[in-house]
This record gives structure tokens, sequence and C-alpha cells, in this order.
């Protein structure tokens, strides 16, 4: 489960879930209250794992650098994700002490709704199916960078045969940095054969407007 952590607000559902068994991954937003304190967070204690941006980190732990942030965060959450925007994400496991970055992937960028759930949903699903941290980090800011390349919040998400149509195609671009290859190697066994070559077309959202009578 994912939950939106609110400052000052407890979600019983969270505690009742995260009893029951289920695994809940926190994110959050901007605190409105400008106070940026984590014990006005009660359901964190209950998450698994900790999403924020760089400077929602920044703010709630009172450090100059997400990768001090994260690591700060990591003493009161098991895992900590600090996304870095175009720099990528950072993650630091409370538990082990094991950290991970992985750099973003450059896109031509038309509509960032909805990236920042859609890196989660992607992070969820690495840490659900056992991949390495690095793994789920890149595969999370890879379905986010191609969520904002269409239009709209939840349309704008990826499927399995939008990610195996760009895996394709850059394997199959010249002059790609093979290390960079490297890193999306684990896609290979997971990925569904593409039937259409990238870029997919996708359905764009549309608003109708009544004209005045």
């Amino acid at each position: 489960a994912v939950a939106s952590l609110v400052p000052g607000r407890r979600e019983e559902w969270v505690a009742r879930a995260a009893r029951a068994g289920t695994r809940v991954f926190g994110d959050t937003g901007w605190d409105e209250t400008g106070r940026w304190d984590l014990a006005a967070l009660p359901d964190l204690e209950h998450c698994e794992a900790f999403l924020p941006n760089a400077e929602e980190a920044m703010r709630y732990t009172r450090t100059s650098c997400p990768r001090a942030a994260a690591r700060a965060l990591a003493e009161k959450v098991p895992l900590a994700v600090v996304t870095l925007g175009a720099e990528g994400a950072y993650a630091v496991d409370g538990a082990t002490g094991e950290t991970a970055e992985v750099p973003a992937i450059e896109v031509a960028a038309l509509d960032p709704t909805g990236a920042g759930d859609v890196f989660v949903a992607g992070f969820v699903t690495g840490t659900l199916a056992g991949w390495p941290l690095t793994d789920r980090l890149a595969f999370a800011g890879l379905t986010a960078a191609l969520s904002v390349q269409e239009f709209g919040g939840s349309l704008s998400a990826p499927g399995w045969a939008e990610v195996a149509a760009w895996w394709k195609y850059v394997r199959e671009c010249p002059d790609q940095d093979p290390e960079a290859l490297r890193r999306y190697a684990f896609l290979c066994p997971l990925l569904p054969a593409p039937v259409r070559p990238w870029p997919l077309r996708r359905a764009v959202p549309t608003i109708g407007f009544r004209h005045p009578v």
C-alpha cells in the first residue's frame, strides 16, 4: 500500500494495514504548515519505505544535502529513497547500511503530472519482486521518465509494452554508453517481446468544452 503522509494527520487504516502484514510505502507533499517536523508524520513509523523528493527530505532533516538527508531519514524508517529530479534518485537501507544511486534518464519532458506517483509505483513493483536496491531505483526512474513524455497523469504511466519498446530501441541506438545499458540489463528476462517500435503512440486525454448558448 502507498500512504500519502500529511503533517498532523493520522490515518487509522495505515496502522491496521501494517499490523495485518501489509507493506506500506510512504509518500508526502509540501508541508503547508512550514514546520517540517517528522514527528508530525505519525504514520511514518508504520512505513517500510519513505520516498520524499530532495527538497522535502532536506527540510525534514534540516540538512543541506539530499544524500545526507537520506541517511538521516534511514534512522527513522527502514528504507529512505530521495528523488533528485534531473540527477536521479538516492536510497539508503537503514537495516543494512546499503546505499544506491541511479542517474536520471534524459528525456524530452512534455508533462510531469503524476511522475512522482509513477516513480513510487515502479519502486513498489521492484520491491515486491525482490529486486536489488539499485534495480528498483533504476526501474522507478525509468518508468517516471517514460511517463513525462506523455500528457496526463494516470494515462501517461507506462506498461510493460512501453518499457519493452524503449529497451529494444535504446539497445539498437548507436553510441550508447555500455555502462548505462548494463544498468538496465536486469530487464531482459522480464520484458515481453516488443510488438511495436518506439515511440509508441498513446491515447491523449482530451477535455470537451461546451459552447455558450
